[in-house]
């Protein structure tokens, strides 16, 4: 209770203080521009009308009316034969008279505006830039870069966003990434110890294949036979090179490690893979959980952009002056922030982190609550645990988080934004810090503090890394046991510290197949979608013989549907529609995958919390589980336990 008042406090009171602060905000001062004579347009006296920031060019030889480096506001983008002021001669050398008659040359920045006029037609360009009429926005990025590669990019995403309206190919491609998604959580619900034991032996192979192929890139004459003039294992050392014995070790260390894994952690990877298997028919059986996901990833990015807008809301309330960058005025800003203004942006930023990591812990927690249902509900298989089971247990677990386990959450949730926020500002101190090398020993006391920083970061990510993993742990064990956040973290601690083994084997392997099926499912699907579009006049007789079908049958509107989907399918690029079928299948797919992650983790723990005092209560769970607790030493059932309070081992 008194963290869950904690946090609805510090909520409220930041809020409170972003309010009272937005009253007085100027927005003007961060969406305009400032202009030559250091006035802010559209918020200084005499720019009120001016809402269009044109950069122009000093060098008319370029043929271009546009530079990144020279604002000047104007109401509209010039017209040809319109002149404009452009700002040129930056540098300026100047004598100055001293005693004796010497004389002093002073090089100096000053900021000179000539009148030029527009040799091109211009038209705006994103609202905000003048640019020639006759160039696409790609031809110009063409002729500022070397090697086109940004032109290709912006051509292929403008092609991208032009599939928003194709809707209908849309959903098909959806649909299809689905399809993909569940018939390989099926092949993983039946195969996942095939799955694991042939990528474990391809990676055996691959390993010893890609240290053989190093070993005769490197040094062919080691192939032909060991050179007479190696005496020692010190002239071997000096004769392949560091790089390349470092690279092959590395190989030939990986594949022992799998090798050696597959003979001496059988069992353990019987379990791993058993914990997949179960995870993947709590998946078919409650859909409801890849509903958990997309709330999570969904909140995640609405209080980013919340954070991205206020901001800016923050900043605006500040003092703003311009600053003299390369003899102009102006197109840079700085910010003068009291002691209020840093609370209250780090205030903001930390809500902000809070109130992600809470909706994060409570769609984990509602992940354990239903996977907790799944372990100890009766039955001998999924559809018998099934009928035992609520409708929607996802959304019954974050009603059951929210409700009961909110001040536990945000417990555990402080931790991990306090985190965020120590590296967020230690990237912060690192870039400011790093502005500053007009000196020797400011560069030298610079590269000190990076490497610092470096460390520090590396530190607070290993911190966080851990903390994450226990926190989500501890909420699996606050469903089962309904503890405090403190206490559910030490046994949590003690739990996974007696089987580090299993539960790194699992976390490597559930990453290993998740990383791996994504790839392949990519692949697939982007394929597969990019031959449909490539021979789709193969498709044409068999649509038009539907077509008929549904006219005769009397299906307008379908009728209809299919023809705007030919119609679609015909304007549609192939290579763009792999692409995009690709990154929809490595989304969907991750959402999904991810999710059978969290909830193989989740059977594992229940196992171990429900043998931790020398009794599987559970009425049924795969043989492997039996034989682990065997090995374990636990034996014998106990009825009755289900999801109430254990008692100490």
């Amino acid at each position: 209770m008194g963290w869950c008042l904690t946090f609805a406090t510090f909520l409220l009171l930041t809020g409170q203080s972003c309010f009272s602060a937005v009253q007085r905000a100027d927005l003007q001062k961060l969406s305009r521009g400032i202009d030559h004579r250091s006035r802010i347009c559209g918020w200084s006296d005499g720019t009120a009308d001016l809402t269009l920031l044109h950069w122009c060019s000093a060098r008319t030889e370029h043929g271009l009316v546009l530079n990144w480096s020279s604002p000047i506001c104007v109401e509209q983008c010039p017209q040809r034969g319109t002149s404009v002021f452009c700002p040129e001669g930056l540098e300026v050398t100047e004598e100055e008279l001293r005693e004796g008659g010497r004389r002093l040359l002073v090089r100096t920045e000053k900021q000179m505006l000539a009148p030029l006029k527009v040799n091109l037609d211009t038209k705006p360009w994103m609202e905000r830039y003048c640019v020639p009429a006759a160039d696409q926005p790609f031809e110009i990025w063409r002729r500022w870069t070397t090697s086109g590669a940004v032109a290709q990019a912006l051509v292929v995403l403008e092609q991208l966003l032009s599939l928003a309206s194709m809707p209908r190919l849309l959903l098909l491609a959806t649909l299809w990434t689905l399809a993909l998604s569940v018939a390989y959580l099926r092949c993983l619900r039946q195969f996942a110890l095939f799955f694991v034991h042939a990528a474990m032996l391809t990676t055996v192979i691959l390993c010893l294949a890609g240290g053989l192929g190093f070993l005769a890139v490197s040094k062919p004459a080691l192939l032909a036979g060991y050179p007479a003039a190696l005496e020692s294992v010190h002239a071997l050392g000096a004769w392949i090179p560091a790089a390349v014995a470092t690279g092959i070790s590395a190989l030939f260390f990986v594949a022992a490690v799998c090798l050696i894994g597959c003979l001496c952690a059988r069992r353990r990877l019987d379990v791993a893979s058993d914990c997949i298997r179960e995870s993947c028919a709590v998946m078919l059986a409650m859909p409801s959980l890849l509903l958990l996901p997309v709330l999570d990833s969904l909140c995640y990015l609405l209080l980013s952009a919340a954070l991205l807008v206020s901001l800016p809301l923050m900043l605006s309330t500040t003092e703003v002056s311009s600053v003299t960058v390369l003899g102009i005025t102006g197109v840079f800003r700085q910010f003068h922030l009291s002691v209020a203004d840093y609370g209250r942006l780090t205030a903001l930023v930390f809500s902000c982190f809070w109130v992600q990591e809470v909706i994060g812990a409570a769609c984990t927690l509602a992940t354990a609550y239903s996977v907790a249902l799944w372990y100890f509900a009766p039955g001998t298989c999924g559809r018998a645990k099934a009928k035992h089971l609520p409708w929607a247990p996802a959304l019954q677990g974050l009603v059951v988080a929210f409700l009961w386990h909110l001040g536990s959450l945000a417990k555990g949730a402080s931790a991990l934004a306090l985190l965020r926020l120590l590296r967020w500002l230690l990237y912060l101190a690192h870039a400011a810090a790093a502005e500053d090398d007009a000196q020797d020993a400011k560069r030298k006391r610079r590269r000190c503090c990076q490497c610092f920083a470096v460390f520090c970061d590396a530190l607070l990510a290993t911190l966080q890394a851990w903390t994450e993993f226990l926190s989500a742990h501890a909420y699996v064990d606050i469903a089962l046991s309904s503890q405090s956040f403190s206490a559910a973290a030490r046994e949590a601690s003690e739990i996974l510290g007696s089987h580090m083994a299993l539960v790194s084997i699992l976390s490597l392997v559930s990453w290993f197949l998740r990383l791996v099926g994504s790839s392949i499912l990519a692949v697939i699907a982007g394929s597969t979608a990019w031959f449909v579009a490539a021979r789709r006049e193969w498709l044409m007789p068999a649509a038009m013989e539907i077509h008929r079908q549904l006219e005769v049958s009397g299906f307008p509107t379908l009728q209809e549907q299919l023809m705007l989907l030919l119609t679609e399918l015909q304007a549609v690029s192939p290579e763009v529609l792999g692409l995009l079928t690709a990154g929809l299948m490595l989304l969907v797919n991750q959402a999904v995958l991810v999710t059978v992650e969290c909830t193989a983790c989740t059977v594992l723990y229940c196992l171990l919390w429900d043998g931790s005092d020398g009794v599987l209560d559970a009425s049924h769970v795969p043989e492997s589980f039996w034989r682990f607790a065997k090995d374990q030493g636990i034996v014998g059932r106990r009825a009755g336990k289900a999801l109430q309070q254990k008692p100490s081992p």
